[in-house]
C-alpha cells in the first residue's frame, strides 16, 4: 500500500478514469494528425514533460494503442504493423533527443 489511506476511493477512481480517457483523447488525436511511430506519439503527447520520463510515457502510449486497436477506434489508415515496428527504435530516438546528448 502506498500513502496514506483514502477516505474517497470513488473520487480517486473517478480522477484516474478521466485521465486515462483524457491521454486516450490526446493519443488518438496526435494518430488523427499524422502521427505513425510510437515515438512521434510521444512526443506530440508528452512533448511537455521531460525527456528521461518518455520511456515509461511509451508504455502506456503502447498499451492505449492497443485498446484503441481492440476497440476498433484507430483511423483507417493508421499502420499497426508500422507502429509495432517503430517499438525498436524507440529507445535510440529518445538517447538520441536527450539534451545533454549533444545532439540537439
Amino acid at each position: 500500500m502506498h500513502g496514506r489511506v483514502n477516505l474517497w476511493p470513488k473520487n480517486m477512481l473517478c480522477g484516474y478514469l478521466k485521465n486515462r480517457r483524457s491521454r486516450e483523447e490526446s493519443i488518438l488525436k496526435a494518430i488523427e494528425n499524422g502521427a505513425e511511430t510510437l515515438f512521434d506519439i510521444v512526443a506530440n503527447v508528452y512533448s511537455g514533460v521531460d525527456r528521461s520520463l518518455w520511456t515509461a510515457a511509451a508504455s502506456n502510449v503502447r498499451l492505449h494503442v492497443d485498446h484503441l486497436d481492440q476497440q476498433k477506434k484507430l483511423p483507417k489508415g493508421f499502420s499497426m504493423e508500422n507502429f509495432i515496428g517503430s517499438l525498436v527504435a524507440f529507445e535510440s530516438l529518445v538517447v538520441a533527443f536527450e539534451p545533454n546528448s549533444g545532439k540537439l
